[in-house]
């Protein structure tokens, strides 16, 4: 009898200890379906669309999720910014979906580094909106949530990117665009600027031709002659359209008192390109940088083209 108790308990023990085991598959797994969602550039920079062979802006949406056992429903909202409002302008309907199981990861939260099982992204048809455009249109996509209870838009207490900001370019600055601006004829005043030698920077009234500049399609140059007094040799001026804004470039004149002047961008009075290109304002530093050896440096003068 003693020795039946005791194989009894030895095969009691044996069963317990193989029933316990970490390793033993009872037949299901866990499926932990908690994580965020959040934007896949963690430096959140702006996205800048100029339309140029352009059909779609697309912004990826990274999931960090071990898994989903149903279709994951991502919301976003479009809050308008400047210019046309992207609720009105866009057919999305203020979500994505993420097929079950198909989830995304990225970075150090992982052991899978960079390599994506699956991104969704967030599509903007630029035809949609490029015949309305009168001036930039900027708006931001924020990410709202999921249908997960556990998966949420960002990390709590971390600085997850859930807003991602585009800027739309009017068609206007594109010099290969069918309705390109800023080219053309168009008359040269100085509203504001020194004399310092009793003699205009530049004749105001003449006429000047806008073209496309050295810098691709997004620039334009044109010719005038600086300090007429002195030289009658034109120089060529040029600027480039960049996020929006008009960015001068740096012209060397034929003129100067011991050295040649130079005429550069004034940081302090950077404006924004309007899709209207009746007129262009240019802020010009003269004697940029103590240049022409005059004995002054960095003299505000504002050119105005208006276009004929």
């Amino acid at each position: 009898m003693k020795k039946t108790i005791k194989i009894f308990s030895l095969l009691f023990v044996i069963a317990c200890i193989y029933s316990c085991s970490p390793n033993q598959d009872l037949g299901f797994e866990p499926t932990p379906e908690s994580g965020w969602i959040q934007f896949v550039d963690d430096d959140n920079d702006p996205i800048f669309s100029n339309q140029t062979d352009q059909e779609l802006i697309s912004i990826g949406v990274n999931i960090q999720v071990p898994t989903t056992s149903s279709d994951l429903r991502i919301n976003y909202n479009l809050v308008s910014v400047s210019g046309l409002d992207p609720n009105a302008a866009f057919s999305n309907n203020g979500y994505i979906i993420s097929p079950a199981g198909q989830t995304s990861y990225m970075g150090p939260d992982n052991n899978t580094g960079l390599d994506y099982v699956f991104l969704p992204t967030i599509d903007f048809d630029i035809s949609q909106i490029a015949a309305s455009l009168t001036e930039h249109m900027v708006f931001d996509v924020v990410l709202a949530g999921t249908n997960g209870a556990g998966i949420t838009a960002g990390l709590a207490g971390e600085d997850k990117p859930i807003t991602q900001r585009i800027t739309i370019l009017c068609p206007s600055l594109d010099a290969s665009s069918s309705t390109a601006g800023y080219l053309g004829d168009y008359t040269l005043t100085v509203p504001s600027g020194p004399s310092l030698f009793s003699t205009p920077i530049f004749n105001d009234g003449i006429i000047v031709t806008l073209v496309e500049g050295p810098n691709g399609p997004f620039s334009r140059q044109f010719m005038a002659p600086y300090l007429p007094a002195f030289s009658s040799s034109p120089e060529t001026m040029h600027f480039t359209f960049e996020e929006g804004q008009i960015r001068i470039g740096n012209t060397q004149s034929t003129t100067g008192c011991s050295s040649a002047i130079w005429l550069g961008e004034n940081p302090d009075a950077i404006l924004s390109a309007p899709c209207d290109d009746s007129t262009v304002t240019l802020n010009y530093l003269d004697f940029y940088f103590g240049t022409g050896g005059c004995g002054v440096a960095d003299e505000p003068i504002q050119v105005l083209l208006t276009k004929i």
